[in-house]
């Protein structure tokens, strides 16, 4: 049966190799949007950086960044609608990490980003702003914030971050490194509520929708539609959850399912 929606992450899912859109994908997205199939794109990216989704600006795909701390549409300059972090409850979380760790920390503003001086800033395109993490909860509302450490693994932080964060905030992470790094957003925000509120909003039953992720972050979101894909690489704690497993991300499986579901 034609999915009412379908919602996809970005990195290890819908695009393909070398983090480049797929053409299999962005074919067939064109071919939802023809159908009349709402796409969502997910992902943990903030929307200052996707422009490998260029090719689909005339879709105009609703766009859950962030991990679901931003939504509003991809050719829209600001979000539509923001879930902003306390900073009491991020400086309460930093100080119950293990100062043996060496945690530093970046943010995520609406359009913008900074981190610590010690902040690794790897892969953006920007410096962004440079302070203290004080400074920088300072300097607008947080919607996201990444804690990094070169002395763990991205499951041993994780571990850690988790306890530390308690109920104050949701703690996941969206790749996984022998250096950790974790992503913390307002408390019960996620992909998983952010497409909640996308198919509300729409009118839509989450029965009738499709979902495609690899990582912990898509977990929420899987676990809310009817039908929910994981690629054949994805993060081991994924399959243990009964999901549909489908082909690798540079192969464009996302795609090959799509076009048998509105064929």
């Amino acid at each position: 049966m034609k999915p009412a929606l379908v919602a996809t992450d970005l990195d290890g899912t819908f695009l393909g190799a070398g983090g480049r859109a797929h053409r299999g994908n962005l074919r067939a997205a064109r071919e939802l949007a023809r159908a009349g199939v709402e796409l969502v794109i997910a992902t943990g990216r903030p929307r200052r950086w996707l422009d490998q989704l260029a090719p689909l600006e005339d879709v105009d795909p609703i766009v859950i960044a962030s991990n679901g701390a931003s939504i509003g549409r991809l050719a829209t300059l600001e979000p539509e609608r923001l879930h902003p972090i306390d900073p009491a409850l991020v400086e309460e979380f930093a100080e119950g990490l293990p100062r043996h760790l060496d945690v530093s920390f970046a943010v995520e503003f609406p359009l913008e980003w900074g981190r610590e001086p010690d902040y690794p800033a790897p892969h953006l395109s920007h410096d962004g702003v440079v302070a203290s993490l004080g400074e920088l909860l300072d300097a607008g509302p947080v919607i996201k914030l990444l804690a990094h450490t070169r002395l763990a693994d991205t499951e041993a932080l994780a571990e850690v971050a988790l306890e530390a964060a308690g109920e104050g905030m949701t703690c996941t992470f969206s790749w996984s490194d022998r250096f950790g790094t974790v992503e913390l957003s307002a408390p019960g925000v996620s992909k998983g509520t952010a497409l909640a509120e996308v198919i509300s909003s729409l009118g839509l039953d989450p029965a009738d929708c499709v979902a495609f992720g690899d990582m912990p972050n898509d977990l929420e979101m899987l676990r809310l539609v009817g039908q929910p894909f994981i690629m054949a690489g994805s993060h081991p704690s994924m399959f243990d959850h009964g999901f549909t497993v489908i082909g690798h991300h540079h192969e464009g499986a996302v795609g090959e399912v799509l076009r048998r579901l509105v064929g």
